[in-house]
């Protein structure tokens, strides 16, 4: 299985005509893991979240921006991967997955949120 994953710096979801593009470009690129950096977004909630990313099997992740500073925003699609343990840092979030069904093996990925 090959898995599609999208680290992007979006600097910014605070626009929500920036909103409008982002959701269009993850439709179309239907990957299975989203890393949203930069998001400047202070609280996350599921609405939000899935009103980001339209798919119905979302699950995800964040560090809230500071402010107007930083955030992070990691989506993945349940049916593909399992969430096994979640690191919120002070500047990084890490996942461990686990493939839904044991076809993958465990794997980490987290996104930087750069020190200013």
């Amino acid at each position: 299985m090959n898995l599609k994953i999208l680290s992007w710096n979006v600097r910014g979801l605070n626009d929500s005509r920036k909103c409008l593009i982002v959701k269009n470009l993850l439709r179309e690129w239907k990957c299975d893991v989203i890393c949203l950096q930069e998001t400047k977004v202070a609280g996350f909630d599921r609405q939000m979240v899935g009103n980001l990313w339209s798919c119905p099997f979302v699950d995800w992740v964040a560090l809230d921006a500071v402010h107007t500073a930083g955030g992070i925003l990691l989506m993945w699609d349940r049916r593909v991967l399992e969430r096994k343990e979640v690191l919120v840092g002070s500047f990084s979030v890490s996942v461990q997955w686990q493939g839904v069904g044991g076809r993958l093996p465990l794997g980490v990925f987290g996104g930087l949120w750069p020190y200013r």
